[in-house]
């Protein structure tokens, strides 16, 4: 009496599957949430922006800021992303490294295009990074920090962490 190999091939392509699927899967579930660079996640922060995505917003923000959020800041926060309608187009950045503290750098707006509405006119308007440093005497720029191998945006989105108001 012969042996039916059938069983045997479906066992060896079912751990074969198995095995691609984890080969396929580790390196997503081991690059958590940040990127590898500075610039990276700011142009992960700019997409969440542009396409009005909550989750990879919070995502490329760094974690205490978000935990420091209140319900509030959340539902604030939130209503003000999904109503933005900011469009980005050639943007490119310059990073500038923390001397002192190695997990800290900026990155500088260095030139591209941004659309959105004027919230006090209600005109959709283009701006570009020229005519904001030009008008305004200030280079767009994010913090980053580095934190358990990722980098993250370090900007304060709970209330108690917003600058007072100058008067």
């Amino acid at each position: 009496m012969g042996r039916n190999p059938a069983p045997r091939k479906r066992a060896i392509r079912a751990v074969s599957t198995i095995a691609l699927l984890v080969f396929l899967a580790v390196p997503l579930v081991a690059s958590g949430c940040g990127s590898q660079t500075p610039e990276g996640v700011v142009r992960d922060f700019y997409k969440a922006i542009e396409d009005g995505d909550w989750n990879a917003y919070l995502s490329s923000v760094l974690a205490e800021n978000v935990r420091r959020m209140t319900e509030e800041d959340v539902q604030y926060e939130k209503e003000r992303l999904l109503e933005g309608d900011f469009t980005y187009e050639g943007l490119k950045f310059e990073t500038v490294y923390d001397e002192k503290k190695e997990n800290e750098a900026e990155v500088e707006l260095i030139e591209g295009k941004i659309t959105g509405t004027n919230p006090t006119s209600g005109e959709r308007e283009t701006t570009t990074v020229a005519e904001i440093k030009e008008q305004y005497d200030i280079t767009p720029s994010f913090k980053t920090r580095k934190y358990k191998g990722r980098w993250y945006v370090d900007v304060p989105l709970a209330s108690a962490d917003m600058p007072e108001p100058e008067y």
